[in-house]
């Protein structure tokens, strides 16, 4: 199934098993079993079919006790230590299993199937220009092969090379056409390029040709979300449910929860928005807290609760919405602390002073983070990850963002010290401006519009505009210089990690405007007016509404269709227009 993360956790859609390819673990175990059986006769026999037999049932430490005792009577064994390998990756630690598998390769070079499972480590690893080089090549051993064509695509469009990658299947597709695995791998490459429409005609055939497979019904679930058709989306997510593996019901309970809450269902979208902690679900956090997990129908009054963070700046930012809430959920005699990002420490402790914030640490344990919470918080009765609020305290889009005030409150010195520099003794508006997230790996970068569809709106006389825009930004703000515009840059803030200083750079302009990530949300929760660019007419923050509840004084600008940025760009002019001639 298709794997995802995001700050925001989102859907992601690549092909990877095929209904010829068995499932899960079992499903390598069944492609090795004729390799394994050539061994009969041989001393490492037993330990291999030992092995074989743990790793099609998950128990993967004994998978790689088996395959070493076998590694020692043949240390010229490719077949255990590709065992070790795949029994590693069952475990979540790829460097382990990158080891394993270099090694039976140095002995085997020429095993495609080998190569298949060093190119799909390199997809975990995020890196798809690596795994791509090691598909092709074992394509070049095995040319007729759906499912390198489908891996190599899959990889390719991960680094957005979707030509090639169309280029690709439509070669297998021509030798192979009645090959469901091909025709759902196309659809999904046109769903990560934005072309959702034509995505669902391809998703449907591969629908056809393999009823029973749920993997393009779930990709299909995908492509009718960001139509907007979320009934429809939901009916293939519960088709899928039916009929994936245990191990991948989380991912596809996840979309089922976007397409709950982007069409309204709050209570239902909250209960499946809780599969994003499964340990199923692809990099899914691990926690490490005091206290006992704090369940929504848990009576909070006078209890001592730890809220932790979760899944990135932006949703913080956003999460915190509800801390207000909680805290008159606790009462007088309760106490809240908050671990949160520690660049969010000081702009969090300024604007919720009933709670005790602090700055929880983040490490990678076999390829999953571990978030940890403070060791000197006292006495926790129970803990609960922030997004796990919104289940009892966003269950209505009216009772979130306060429109008399903001959620956050940034340093007033420094707002000050921001005001008066941008001041220029005119009635020009400041707009702050954000265009991109440093996450656009695969299906993220359709999300964003490209700079170039930024260009009627910085061609606009009488505004001045103010970078917002965190990371390596040098490329866009020469461009808008070509374009006769000076975007500027002169605050000196590390914007990525000072983001005290960026909450009151953001607090000190007059409008800001940007897509959807850390800068946008942080400049709305300081109670800036913030109009939100959007790739389609409905996403899942905006709960069923047409604005971003979750913050007072905000505008949503969403296609009409999706990834056509064209008519959003327009409808901003003018707006901003209106807003230059108000003098605002």
């Amino acid at each position: 199934m298709p794997g995802t993360t995001s700050s925001a956790p989102d859907h992601g859609a690549k092909a990877e098993q095929g209904p010829a390819h068995g499932a899960g673990w079992a499903g390598h175990a069944e492609r090795l079993q004729t390799r394994v059986g050539r061994y009969r006769g041989h001393p490492a026999y037993p330990s291999l079919m030992s092995s074989l037999a743990a790793l099609a049932s998950a128990d993967f430490a004994a998978g790689i006790q088996n395959a070493s005792a076998a590694l020692t009577q043949d240390p010229g064994c490719a077949l255990a230590l590709r065992l070790i390998g795949l029994c590693w990756e069952g475990r979540g630690d790829s460097i382990k299993a990158l080891e394993a598998y270099q090694a039976a390769l140095a002995l085997t070079c020429d095993d495609q199937d080998l190569l298949s499972d060093l190119g799909r480590l390199a997809m975990t690893l995020d890196l798809p220009k690596v795994a791509a080089e090691i598909f092709a090549q074992a394509l070049v051993l095995d040319a007729g092969s759906a499912h390198l064509a489908s891996q190599l695509s899959a990889s390719l469009s991960g680094s957005h090379e979707y030509d090639t990658a169309i280029a690709v299947l439509r070669a297998a597709i021509q030798a192979d056409p009645e090959s469901a695995l091909l025709w759902n791998a196309l659809g999904s490459v046109l769903t990560e390029q934005g072309q959702t429409d034509t995505a669902l005609i391809f998703l449907e055939q591969a629908a056809a040709l393999a009823p029973d497979w749920p993997e393009p019904v779930y990709n299909r679930a995908i492509a009718k979300l960001e139509l907007g058709d979320f009934q429809a989306a939901q009916d293939d997510c519960n088709f899928a449910l039916s009929r994936v593996r245990p191990d991948q019901r989380p991912l596809v309970t996840f979309v089922r929860a976007q397409a709950k809450l982007a069409g309204g269902d709050l209570p239902g979208g909250w209960a499946d928005y809780g599969a994003r902690l499964h340990a199923d679900y692809p990099k899914s956090p691990t926690f490490i807290c005091q206290g006992q997990r704090w369940r929504p129908s848990d009576d909070l009054h006078g209890r001592r609760l730890l809220v932790i963070g979760e899944q990135g700046l932006g949703d913080e930012i956003m999460f915190a919405n509800m801390i207000p809430r909680v805290l008159v959920a606790l009462g007088d005699e309760g106490r809240l602390a908050v671990a949160t990002s520690p660049r969010l420490v000081s702009l969090f402790a300024r604007s919720f002073p009933g709670a005790d914030i602090r700055a929880y640490q983040v490490d990678q344990i076999n390829g999953r983070p571990q978030i940890s919470s403070p060791a000197d918080l006292g006495d926790v009765d129970v803990w609960a990850p922030i997004g796990a609020l919104a289940e009892r305290f966003a269950r209505a889009p009216e009772t979130l963002a306060d429109p008399g005030g903001p959620i956050l409150t940034p340093d007033p010195q420094r707002l000050a010290r921001w005001r008066a520099a941008l001041g220029d003794g005119t009635d020009r508006p400041t707009v702050g401006l954000t265009w991109k997230s440093q996450k656009t790996q695969g299906h993220r970068l359709k999300q964003y519009p490209p700079f170039e569809a930024f260009a009627p709106l910085l061609q606009l006389q009488g505004v001045s505009f103010i970078n917002l825009q965190y990371g390596d930004c040098a490329f866009e703000l020469e461009r808008a210089r070509a374009w006769g515009t000076e975007i500027w840059n002169g605050s000196g803030l590390d914007l990525t990690q000072d983001i005290d200083g960026a909450a009151a750079l953001s607090a000190a302009v007059d409008l800001v405007i940007g897509v959807g990530n850390a800068s946008t949300n942080l400049a709305a929760a300081v109670g800036v007016p913030t109009w939100f660019i959007a790739p389609r007419a409905a996403s899942w923050p905006r709960l069923g509404t047409d604005r971003h509840p979750w913050f007072p004084n905000t505008r949503v600008f969403a296609a009409e269709v999706f990834n056509d940025w064209s008519g959003v760009f327009a409808r901003l002019v003018d707006a901003l227009t209106a807003l230059r001639e108000r003098g605002v």
